[in-house]
């Protein structure tokens, strides 16, 4: 049972920001029918949190975006689970991560679709980018398929900083430190940009700038 819940009534369309998702480890999101809704979740220090996108009602679209940067000795546990109860749903889930120093992330990752949730479209993906030799990632991505005509894709990728990127900035008079955070900036960059809002799209650029 989630320690905390949202429900998104049918026909409606919600926007969530979670500005400090450690306060809440456990927190539910219910989407009835023709709701469409988009999640933005970052996460900044050690925490563990998990988040359920339960997609009750026909037609129900749910967007979440979520990204940790971790430095020190930062560990963070992030659980997702997207579960479709009901057909001609969509969920599309895209969790990114930068490290640096010792941190550590484990991220696992859910798609459940149940024996009436026909006409699924369910898609995840996670993907990391170690900043130093001591940042570890597990990715865990599971799938449970109970019907029939549904389609669901995941993967995940971890990747270092690219040399090539590295030297070609460096070249030019940038500074090795000053060079990996704007790759890192990069990464983040084109993460955000499948915010639609461009407000909320600064807002969550704000937050991160300060972060690297």
């Amino acid at each position: 049972m989630a320690d905390y819940s949202l429900t998104v009534p049918a026909g409606t369309t919600r926007l969530v920001v979670e500005t400090d998702p450690q306060t809440r480890p456990g927190f539910e999101y219910r989407l009835e029918a023709g709701s469409n809704t988009t999640i933005v979740i970052p996460v900044a220090k050690t925490a563990e949190i998990t988040r359920s996108l339960i997609l009750a009602g026909r037609g129900a679209t749910v967007t979440c975006i979520g990204l940790a940067v971790l430095n020190g000795r930062d560990e963070a546990l992030i659980h997702t689970l997207q579960r479709h109860d009901a057909p001609d749903t969509t969920s599309y889930l895209h969790f990114n991560s930068v490290l640096s120093g010792d941190s550590r992330l484990t991220y696992d990752g859910g798609i459940f679709v149940a024996p009436a949730a026909r006409k699924t479209d369910a898609y995840q993906r996670n993907e990391n980018l170690l900043l130093s030799e001591g940042a570890d990632v597990r990715s865990k991505p599971a799938l449970e398929i109970l019907a029939n005509d549904v389609r669901c894709t995941h993967g995940a990728t971890v990747s270092a900083v690219d040399p090539d990127q590295l030297y070609y900035l460096t070249t030019r008079g940038i500074s090795p430190d000053r060079a990996v955070s704007l790759i890192a900036r990069g990464f983040i960059a084109k993460l955000l940009s499948r915010i639609s809002d461009a407000g909320v799209r600064r807002t969550v650029e704000d937050i991160t700038d300060r972060w690297l």
